[in-house]
Parts: C-alpha cells; structure tokens; sequence
C-alpha cells in the first residue's frame, strides 16, 4: 500500500484569489464574459490539480495532472471558437483542442491501466510551485485575452512536463511529456505574437 498524499486545498483558494485580483475591472460585456469564463476554466483546472490526491507515482500522477490541465485548455479553446473574432486566433484555437482532445483519451486509457507505484517523488512539490507561476494579461477582448491566458496556461503545462522528466519511468508518459513539450512551445510561440498583434 502506498500513502497518499493531498496538496491542500488553500493553496487552490489563494491561486484563485490571486488570479482574480491580477485582472482588471471591466464591464460586462459579450466579450468580457466569454474572458471572464475563460479565467474560470483556467481556475477550475488549477484547483482541481492543486487538490488532488497525490499516490507519490511520478508517472500516474502527471498523467492525472496533465488531464486535468489539458481539459481546462479545451474549455477555453471552446470559448475561443464560439465567442472569438479572429479568425488565426480561431484557427489556433481549434488546433489546441484537437490535439488536447486526443491526449486526454490516451491519459484516460494510461490512467485506467497504470498500478501506481510508492516513490518519493517531489513533482507535486513542483506542480505547486508551476501553478502559481506566470501571469497573463486581460482587455476584455475574447481574442486578445485567449492569447494571453493560454500563453500562460501552455507554460505551465511545460514546466510541469519538464519536471516530470525528471522522475518519470514509463515510456508512454516519457513520450507524451516530450509531446507536451515540443507542440505547447511552438504554440506559445504563435500565441504570444497574436497577443502582440491584438493588444492595440
């Protein structure tokens, strides 16, 4: 048996505090509401990774992790598709939800076969510190601020990819976590020129 370990959920609160007073105050708009629920999602996915149960397997809990933040990234992107006017930032946006589509079947699929092993793993020592890291920026515009808050978001699942090697075993989750690496650092590329590009 392997103990569980449980990030505890202040440290969810504080983020979400600190994420809401970082924005600035704009009227309800079509557009600020579909931002504002795009802050939500992106809440919503750190909370729940910041909460979850740890089993100390480097390998099954990226995996859960990883899930978590690739759903959130498909809620926003689906925010960007419905309520979004450019039409490259619509593109992008699309891209990303296939392609986290596709990965959260495969850590579906991993999770429901993978017996956690106990370890001594500190990546959820270092998912804490990821999640309360970067910042993005908000005008109130559906387009500019899916740039800017993904830019941050796919960072994060950088990190937390490039803390993972550190420690993982498994083959399939060694790949993914390259996967991550590689295709969000490329998109964080195109998301922080569009952010650029939108701003005025």
């Amino acid at each position: 048996m392997f103990p569980f370990m449980k990030i505890n959920p202040f440290y969810g609160l504080a983020l979400s505090v600190a994420l809401y007073i970082a924005q600035p105050a704009v009227a309800q708009t079509g557009q600020t509401s579909a931002s504002n629920a795009m802050m939500k999602s992106m809440q919503s996915g750190m909370n729940q990774m910041m909460s979850m149960k740890m089993t100390g397997d480097p390998d099954h809990d990226f995996a859960m992790m990883l899930k978590m933040h690739h759903q959130s990234a498909v809620d926003m992107a689906d925010l960007e598709i419905k309520q979004g006017a450019n039409a490259q930032t619509k593109a992008l946006a699309t891209r990303i939800k296939a392609t986290n589509q596709k990965e959260i079947r495969e850590l579906t699929q991993f999770i429901s076969s993978h017996k956690p092993q106990s370890s001594s793993s500190k990546l959820s020592q270092d998912a804490m510190k990821i999640m309360h890291s970067g910042s993005h920026s908000m005008n109130g515009k559906t387009d500019y601020d899916f740039a800017s808050m993904m830019a941050q978001h796919h960072q994060q699942g950088v990190d937390m990819a490039k803390a993972f090697l550190k420690e993982g075993k498994t083959e399939k989750m060694r790949m993914m976590a390259k996967n991550v690496i590689k295709q969000q650092t490329k998109e964080i590329t195109e998301l922080k020129k569009l952010e650029t590009s939108l701003k005025g």
